[in-house]
């Protein structure tokens, strides 16, 4: 039996998990693996007197946990980029394994991470999904695949605000707050509805299965504060769900990377994802179409995920090459990084709410000023207006349309006298 020594930076939510699992479960993961965990050391800026540390040392100061002898494997549990960023660097120099589940560090520091001292002795499995094993799955189960295609549900926020958009017909700022009270979305909540939190996610989804480059730049972003109820309910009537997705797909011209609201096929797998749970569905060539599913987020859900890696260090130090001993080889054949497809040139289809005034020939004009630019109307509802309603909404679905095409002709439709307000515009998802 193996046992490891585990320092803990921070005492938030997925840290007090990892007490809790350990704790609970301890003995069970020692049968399973070989390996005993026990939590030694802890650091936070505050003691939390209501905490079993379970015997563990306490201070406020990060550098014990470097500077400890006994510690051999840290847990940053901190998140951030400034002081999680520097425990990571110098604990990784002094070859002492980190894992974490700070995907904002790993989104926009990765490649120098994993260029630098004990690059081997860095692990991240619960900085995308939480308890779902996407990184074990993608560099382990599917390792021996070209991956062709990722579509992923990776924030919960999102999941669940336009869950109950969808079931209760609630405004969004409403459901925000709710998500808000209920603890699944932050006091400041624009890292989830903006996109920022899966664009994280998704850059090292990118990085592990397409380009092997940690490249936030290379992600286009955006978030789900336009879309209303309206849109969720004719998204319905068109026989889709709306769902904020992460999209990587390899293609001739170059590897497609975005993050953005998608109409989904309402059979489709990731369409009944619900709640805060996340999802990511791979295509593959040798092993076809895989769905990994489960909670995205949580105390003991990321905790899980964050013991999952400190046991497979502990497994690793059993077998004898021990803990802090970089095994990588001194160099490594890798396949150029393919390029990135600029998102002007992804092409998609559209769905489109134009809000227009009640009055005739108001279609017409619409289809005309999308034919100048080629754009073709697969789907289209119009309902009639009442008679307090001066403003109908015209909804269309179009063919597929480069996405330099489809933003010039939203401009043209935007600048007609006929169109009352702004015009909501969202991608089709790629047949899932």
């Amino acid at each position: 039996m193996t046992e490891i020594k585990l320092g803990i930076a921070g005492l938030g939510t997925v840290a007090q998990g990892v007490l809790a699992l350990i704790r609970r479960n301890g003995a069970l993961m020692a049968q399973r693996s070989g390996v005993t965990l026990r939590v030694v050391r802890i650091a936070s800026r505050r003691e939390k007197p209501g905490v079993d540390l379970m015997g563990a040392q306490f201070s406020t100061d990060l550098d014990d946990l470097v500077s400890d002898p006994d510690v051999d494997v840290i847990l940053e549990l901190i998140g951030g980029e400034g002081v999680a960023l520097d425990l990571i660097r110098r604990a990784l120099a002094s070859n002492t394994p980190v894992v974490t589940a700070n995907k904002a560090v790993l989104a926009a520091h990765g490649n120098e991470l994993m260029s630098g001292p004990g690059k081997q002795q860095l692990r991240f499995e619960a900085s995308v999904a939480g308890a779902i094993p996407i990184i074990q799955g993608m560099s382990g189960g599917l390792a021996a695949n070209r991956l062709d295609s990722l579509f992923g549900i990776i924030n919960g926020t999102c999941n669940y605000i336009f869950g109950e958009m969808e079931s209760n017909g609630t405004p969004f700022d409403e459901v925000l707050a709710e998500a808000q009270r209920l603890g699944y979305a932050e006091a400041d909540p624009s890292f989830d509805i903006d996109g920022v939190d899966a664009a994280h996610k998704l850059t090292i989804l990118l990085a592990l299965g397409f380009t092997g480059e940690y490249d936030l730049s290379a992600v286009h972003i955006e978030g789900i504060r336009h879309v209303t109820v309206a849109d969720i309910q004719f998204a319905k009537e068109l026989g889709y769900k709306i769902k904020h997705l992460g999209i990587i797909q390899n293609t001739a011209a170059g590897v497609e990377a975005r993050v953005h609201c998608a109409l989904v096929p309402s059979n489709a797998l990731l369409a009944n994802v619900n709640g805060v749970m996340n999802a990511v569905q791979i295509i593959s060539d040798g092993a076809g179409e895989t769905l990994f599913s489960g909670p995205g987020a949580g105390g003991e859900a990321t905790a899980s995920a964050v013991l999952s890696d400190a046991l497979a260090l502990g497994k690793q130090f059993s077998t004898g090459n021990g803990i802090g001993v970089d095994t990588q080889a001194s160099e490594t054949t890798q396949a150029p990084s393919p390029a990135i497809l600029p998102m002007a040139e992804v092409t998609s289809a559209n769905y489109l709410r134009i809000p227009t005034l009640d009055q005739p020939g108001v279609f017409a004009q619409v289809t005309q000023a999308l034919s100048e630019f080629s754009i073709s109307i697969d789907a289209a509802i119009q309902h009639e207006a009442s008679a307090s309603q001066p403003v109908v909404d015209i909804v269309l679905l179009t063919n597929n349309v480069v996405e330099s095409a489809m933003n010039a002709a939203l401009e043209r439709l935007q600048g007609l006298d006929i169109v009352a307000a702004d015009i909501v515009r969202l991608r089709v998802a790629p047949a899932l």
